[in-house]
């Protein structure tokens, strides 16, 4: 028996504009807080858009949810898009 497809999981990903995220340090604050979140399975920082790429399991987490956790640390943002993959 193979069990294959009980390790495959819907993810979605979100675009998240970060108002603020002009540094290494603050890029890397936001992701590493970001990865403590049940249900994210990757971030991508961009200092130059400021922006974040995040992939999630929307079983877990909305866009929205994601969005709480860095108005949390006292960034504003706004959610640019969503994509659901594999």
């Amino acid at each position: 028996m193979s069990n294959e497809t009980t390790h495959a999981r819907n993810h979605s990903a979100c675009n998240v504009r970060i108002k603020g995220m002009t540094t290494d340090v603050i890029a890397k604050a936001l992701r590493d807080r970001l990865m403590e979140v049940d249900g994210v399975n990757g971030v991508r920082m961009s200092i130059t858009d400021q922006s974040a790429r995040v992939d999630y399991e929307p079983s877990k987490l909305s866009p929205t949810a994601i969005g709480s956790v860095i108005g949390q640390m006292g960034y504003s943002f706004t959610v640019r898009s969503m994509q659901r993959t594999m």
